[in-house]
This record gives C-alpha cells, structure tokens and sequence, in this order.
C-alpha cells in the first residue's frame, strides 16, 4: 500500500488573485495472489486534486460572433472580433474525484474508475455592447466512468500473437450554477438556434424553435392542417452521448503487424440544419420524394381537443410557395423536427508496420502505412456528427453545413535504437 500528499500553488500576473492551496493526495493498496490463486493481482486506488488554470492566450473566441446573427444571414459573418481582455479574471478552478481498481491475472487486465470533476468560475465569452467579453460566469460537474478489459500477447501459434482491449466510457456535464443574468447564454449557434449555459441542464444543451402540443404531448393542428409552431425556444436536443465503446485488435506475425482502431458511439442528438435549409429551398432528397404527397393527415388535435382529419397536399400549385409543407414555417422550419440521432460507428485507424533488422539493431527500423477516419456508418443524414459548428471548440450537436470529415493516407518511418 502507499500514500502521497502535496500541494501546488498558481501565481499569475493576468488573474485577480493568486492561489496557494491546491492540494492533492492518492492512495492505494495492492492485493498479490489474492483468493489463493497465483498471478490474481488487485490495485484499488483513489485521488484527489485541485487546480486553477486560465484561458490559454493563443485560443480564439472568433466564432462566438456567429450568436449575434440569425442563421439566415449566417452569410454576414466574418471571424475578425477577438476577445479584448484576458486580465481582471478570476482563475478557473476544479476539484476532481477519482477511485477506481485493476484486476490482472497473466495477460488479461480490468480496469474501472469512477470520476468527478467539479468546476467552479468557469470563463465564457459574452457580448455586451460592441465588445467580446470573458467572464467568469458558471459552476458544472463532469461526472463519469471508465471501464477497459485487455488480453495482450496471445500466442495463436509459433509466429503469430494478437493483443485485444476494449474501453467504455460514459459522462455527464451538468450545469449547477450561472450567474445572474446569464441563464440561457448561447455558446454557440445563431440567435434562432444555439447551444445554450442552462442551469440544471448539461452542459450545452440545444435550444430551438418546437411544436406545440396539449397536456397530452398530442401536435395541436391548426385549421390548414398543419401542425402549429409554437412562439419561443425550448431545449430541443442534448448532444451528450448514453456511451462510447472503443476497440483496439492488433495481430503480428514475425516482423510484421496489423493495427485496427475502431469505435461506437451510442446516444446523443444533433440537430440537421443543414436539411432544414435544402428542405426551405426544396433542394433535399426529401422535398424531391414527398412533394407529390397528397391528402395527407397529420396526426394530433385541433384547438377544440377533436382528432384532426384535414387532409393536407404537401406541395400545391394552386397555393403560394410559402404554403407548401417545407415553406410554411420559415428559413429554418421547425428545429425540434431536424433533431436526430448522433450514434455512430467508425473505423479510427488501420496500419500496417513492418521492422526490419539494422546491422547489430534487431527490429530497429519500422515502416509503417495507415489510413485514419475509413469507414464511418451513422444514424444522422448530415455531416459527421465529431465535426464542429463553424470550427467552434463547443458547437458539437450543431449541424449548418459543416464541413465534411477527411480520410488520412500516410506513411511513418521511425528507427529504434
């Protein structure tokens, strides 16, 4: 067993107070050839650290000017409006929890830990008059935890051997305190759809424009036929996921080996704005397949509790063009119906290396051919969900012609001595 304890301190010219008490200590215990059984082995530990940091100067809050525009004129943004200040600020501060055990016999391994980090006087950009502000605004807690099970070096043979592990992760960040006035601050987004700073909420939590519905959750239908938008914005999506499942399989045989890198995400929403604007504009596969619809009845109540039975066509040439089922409802139609599912599966990484003898040094020299991002199957209809809104550090679950993700071919020399 053993034990450590310290303390570190924070001295800054930029912040309002400088921090001396950071303290930190771990411990743990090791159980040898537990149960009797020789090579069971069993580490618990737990930790426990404080720290203060700051923005770093170099990070840019440019997209942030996105929030001061609707997304139908997102063309008038321009990244040129930095943050004026750093200094006056009080530093951020975390808390962080973790405990957790390894279980090994021979080759196999099994890890949990449990963690929780609390956040206090966290820094978020804000505008106020014509400035771009830094404050410390909020308090959240990142909570979660981790689980891997390894089986390295499996013989399957004189030359050949494989190494498996597996890793599930799962977290929740969720906001306990904003300041006054505050409540509700866009982190990113436009001013019609955005991620929002939300107490009691996780952390960036998307805010949209939604339908109306009685006590029951039934779509009031007005008296056209369509269901009813309702006046104002609501949290609409959350773009954390339930888990994320990540696998790593490596097989070599003499001086050769094959790497893959794979994983599932499962869980979390994004909202497709990118089809929201091909719908407006009846450029989507969607608008092309359903325009012919006719007679349709949407399912919900009128405004006197009664099961609506107007029959609707989606696309009317005797109606003007704003009538027509993706017109109706404006530039971005209705953000709660272009919220989708974020799962996906994705192949990260496969390489192939191979190392070869240099004079005296065995295996010294390996060359190495990979491709990263190959295979990617996803539940939404829009861009990979891991791309950022507008190259924003925090628009992940915001969708509005995000750039595609790139395929990486490459190859690696490297010499071991």
């Amino acid at each position: 067993m053993g034990f450590n304890a310290g303390n570190a301190f924070y001295i800054s010219n930029t912040s309002l107070r400088d921090n001396y008490w950071l303290p930190k200590a771990g411990a743990y215990i090791m159980f040898n050839n537990i149960f009797g059984w020789y090579n069971i082995n069993l580490k618990m530990f737990g930790t426990y650290t404080r720290l203060s940091t700051e923005p770093e100067i170099t990070k840019s809050y440019a997209s942030y000017g996105t929030t001061l525009l609707k997304a139908q004129n997102a063309y008038q943004y321009f990244p040129v409006q930095e943050a004026e200040r750093f200094k006056n600020l009080s530093t951020v501060n975390t808390q962080e929890w973790k405990g957790g055990f390894k279980l090994t016999y021979r080759n196999l391994a099994f890890e949990a830990e449990y963690f929780k980090r609390k956040i206090t006087d966290d820094i978020f950009p804000v505008f106020e008059g014509n400035q771009l502000l830094l404050k410390n605004l909020a308090d959240h807690t990142y909570t979660g935890y981790d689980v891997s099970f390894s089986y390295d070096h499996i013989y399957l043979g004189t030359d050949f051997r494989t190494s498996q592990k597996a890793s599930f992760y799962s977290y929740q960040d969720r906001v306990n305190r904003v300041s006054p006035g505050y409540n509700g601050l866009a982190l990113a987004g436009f001013t019609d759809i955005y991620k929002t700073l939300r107490e009691g909420e996780a952390l960036g939590v998307v805010v949209g424009s939604y339908f109306k519905r009685n006590a029951d959750g039934a779509l009031l239908i007005d008296e056209s036929g369509y269901p009813e938008k309702a006046d104002g914005l609501k949290v609409i999506a959350d773009p954390t996921p339930d888990f994320v499942v990540k696998f790593n399989h490596s097989l070599s045989y003499k001086m050769f080996s094959l790497d893959l890198n794979w994983e599932w995400k499962k869980g979390g929403q994004i909202w497709n704005g990118t089809q929201a604007v091909l719908d407006y504009y009846g450029r989507s596969s969607t608008s092309g397949d359903e325009r012919n619809i006719r007679n349709y009845v949407f399912q919900g109540v009128n405004s006197n509790g009664m099961v609506n039975q107007i029959p609707v066509d989606f696309y009317d040439p005797d109606q003007p063009v704003s009538k027509n089922r993706w017109s109706r409802y404006g530039y971005l139609g209705v953000a709660e119906d272009y919220v989708q599912n974020a799962d996906y599966i994705r192949i990260n990484t496969i390489s192939l290396t191979a190392k070869f003898n240099v004079g005296e040094f065995k295996r010294a020299l390996g060359v190495t051919f990979f491709v990263n991002n190959i295979l990617l199957w996803q539940a939404a209809k829009g861009a990979d969900p891991n791309q950022n809104f507008y190259d924003a550090e925090n628009g992940r679950g915001l969708d509005f012609f995000n750039l595609p993700s790139y395929k990486t071919f490459g190859c690696m020399v490297s010499f071991q001595f």
